[in-house]
């Protein structure tokens, strides 16, 4: 048996191995480039945003939901594995320094999270909060130790048997966070934001420290939460290219069955009705495609009326074909599909309808949307750059995306 933090390293290096190769992947794609415009265009209507908010936005309560939803969820990375139910369950009492420095590493990681937000954030800090809660920085520091809390007491809160009991404390551990962060950027006296962390304290140690030494770890669970975290990874990457290890849930949504020969000749080919089945059964794409729709949506009623509309429009359909590429993977690990004698040239163009049927009733309702919120001409022009798209995307980009 090797010790503890040797384990671990190997594990965490394995991990990072497998995640760069995958964010090389989303680094390269040109979907990246979509986010980057967005996030240009967001910068500029921030601005514009903080410049027409009143004196008397409540901005300390958008910073207490924020910040106390960040510190509350604290789930700790631990890459245990399936097979350590059984293989490391024996050692449980030497792997001490393995899951201490998990807990380092998932307060690292978070605290990343914090620092990116506080940024976004710093804008708005600075008009309305700067003058009660004082230095940006100090604000940081003092978030980083309240989420070491969080992180340590979190890991204690594994060892209860019952869903019940973790959520209980997780409640309990969110209204103490809701308190503290209402303190610290209403620019209450440092006193209570010292008598907090002194209850915090406390509550570690003739509390949560005790748990340990009462109950045992459990591993059935530790190995439930590592696995939603890797999902949660893997279906970000899996918009970029197939990954073998996703797990797909596939729920029967019988009530969507009258979509399918709209959508596509699900009768022509056997690849014609696999991926539209695929698209309405899997949230991999019929629920990614539904949430950019909602999402473009909101962005061109937010947007003035003018070009922009057309450039968001353009980009969120951008998005939408990066999504749907990704079907032509989707049954390549399913060995039955292969004994289909089905031609290549039969499962491209079963792609391609798809995706153009599909591009088509996102051009319709964005144009719902910019006859509503624009003039005339943007939704001419909206019509014939959606029209052109869903056609060009549907035929070239979508198989370009693929190769």
């Amino acid at each position: 048996m090797k010790d503890g933090m040797t384990l671990w390293r190997e594990r965490v290096s394995a991990y990072w191995n497998m995640a760069i190769r995958y964010l090389r992947l989303i680094g390269n794609s040109g979907f990246l480039f979509t986010l980057y415009v967005l996030i240009i265009i967001g910068s500029y209507y921030y601005s514009v945003l903080l410049d027409w908010l009143p004196d008397s936005f409540p901005a300390v309560w958008i910073f207490v939901a924020v910040f106390a939803h960040l510190l509350t969820r604290s789930g700790v990375r631990t890459f245990v594995k399936q097979a350590d139910v059984v293989f490391l369950l024996p050692y449980e009492s030497k792997l001490g320094s393995y899951f201490q420095a998990s807990k380092w590493y998932s307060l690292a990681l978070q605290s990343a999270v914090i620092l990116l937000v506080l940024v976004v954030l710093s804008p708005l800090f600075g008009k309305y909060l700067a003058s009660d809660a004082g230095s940006l920085l100090l604000v940081l520091w003092i978030l980083i130790m309240a989420k070491g809390w969080n992180i340590f007491a979190s890991w204690e809160e594994q060892r209860f048997q019952s869903d019940y009991e973790r959520n209980t404390h997780f409640l309990l551990r969110g209204i103490v966070n809701i308190i503290f962060t209402f303190f610290l950027f209403s620019g209450a006296n440092v006193l209570f934001i010292a008598a907090i962390f002194v209850i915090m304290l406390g509550l570690y140690q003739l509390y949560y420290k005790k748990l340990a030494q009462q109950l045992s770890i459990k591993w059935d669970h530790l190995v439930e939460v590592e696995q939603s975290m890797l999902l949660f990874f893997y279906r970000i990457a899996n918009s970029f290219t197939d990954v073998p290890q996703l797990k797909n849930k596939v729920r029967p949504r019988n009530y969507l069955s009258w979509l399918l020969k709209g959508i596509t000749d699900s009768n022509k080919s056997v690849y014609h009705f696999l991926f539209v089945r695929s698209f309405l059964r899997s949230n991999d794409y019929g629920g990614i495609y539904i949430r950019l729709i909602l999402i473009s949506s909101v962005v061109l009623i937010a947007l003035p009326s003018g070009w922009l509309q057309l450039l968001v429009f353009l980009l969120f359909m951008h998005m939408v074909t990066t999504q749907l590429s990704t079907l032509w993977y989707h049954y390549d690990t399913n060995m039955w599909v292969d004994l289909y004698p089905v031609e290549l040239n039969e499962k491209k163009d079963a792609l391609t309808q798809l995706s153009f049927r599909l591009l088509l009733i996102m051009t319709g309702i964005q144009l719902g949307v910019l006859i509503v919120t624009s003039t005339w001409k943007i939704t001419i022009a909206a019509l014939l750059i959606g029209g052109a798209y869903s056609f060009i995307g549907s035929q070239k980009f979508i198989h370009k995306r693929r190769k």
